[in-house]
């Protein structure tokens, strides 16, 4: 999911509203707020987007997961409830929730809700699951939002229509949306990184040029990104290995704050010479006062 993460949530920033009328299934709902996705749980874990939103002239919560593939860890309503139940207690408004599932094969055996007990005891929680695979994607093409069009590739295409055809013919929507070219290139960047879950890349490489996609801030956004998170794991890393008895956990939040990659860096070099992960912590947090 990495690879995915960084601009599936940026489509889902740009255009929240796209995908909350894909939530609720209808236009009659207006993003209010995009609010911070970090949880204080027992371990610190970001949801993929939650928004503040006016449905039904109500204000509430959307909180939209997205999932290439099957949940691992934990089955994916207990996953679902615990971020539901921490948004709720948070905000103290209702919560809907959604999982966007990519993966044609993912999604499949999900439940979409949780419960047990009877009547006098016991919880029962929906919420609602979207597979991609499932979705009519020729409606998708001709909707007013450009959102939706990099996910076009993982939906149905028409019927008797061949996935190489389709796919050409979402390129070629994409190409023609009326955007600047800095939006188109990141419109077929995020198609093209989408699409290869499921399409041949060789064949997407000849409909989609570097050219289209030169003017594409987005990508050296990407890259900083995945460097910055190498740099995290390695500190993580190395003060595991060094002091495999202590926890570091407790690291792991305030690296997540730091975006210089040169001080990260830095830092690299402070957990190979530190004496203790306690240390360790005490020059971090005295390096942000």
């Amino acid at each position: 999911m990495a690879q995915y993460d960084e601009i599936v949530k940026h489509l889902m920033h740009r255009y929240a509203d796209a995908f909350a009328m894909l939530s609720f299934g209808t236009p009659d709902v207006q993003v209010l707020e995009t609010l911070d996705t970090e949880q204080q749980t027992v371990k610190v874990h970001r949801n993929d987007m939650t928004f503040k939103v006016l449905w039904h002239n109500e204000v509430v919560l959307l909180h939209i997961e997205v999932q290439t593939e099957d949940s691992r860890d934990k089955p994916m309503p207990l996953r679902m409830l615990a971020y539901a139940s921490e948004l709720l207690l948070r905000h103290e408004l209702p919560v809907y929730s959604v999982v966007i599932y990519l993966s044609p094969n993912a999604g499949q055996t999900d439940p979409s809700g949780y419960s047990y007990g009877n009547d006098v005891f016991g919880l029962q929680y929906k919420y609602q699951v979207i597979r991609l695979a499932d979705l009519e994607g020729e409606s998708f093409l001709e909707a007013a939002s450009v959102g939706l069009l990099p996910f076009t590739p993982l939906m149905k295409p028409p019927e008797g229509m061949d996935a190489e055809t389709w796919l050409e013919k979402c390129v070629e929507k994409t190409v023609a949306a009326p955007v600047d070219s800095q939006t188109r290139g990141t419109l077929l960047f995020a198609m093209t990184t989408l699409s290869s879950l499921v399409h041949d890349l060789t064949f997407l490489q000849r409909l989609i040029s570097e050219e289209m996609m030169r003017e594409f801030p987005f990508i050296e956004h990407l890259k900083q990104q995945g460097a910055r998170e190498n740099s995290i794991n390695n500190i993580q890393s190395v003060l595991t290995t060094r002091f495999p008895q202590s926890d570091v956990q407790g690291i792991e939040h305030a690296l997540e704050s730091i975006q210089d990659l040169e001080y990260l860096s830095t830092l690299l070099l402070t957990a190979i010479d530190t004496p203790s992960v306690e240390v360790f912590l005490q020059e971090l947090n005295g390096s942000e006062t």
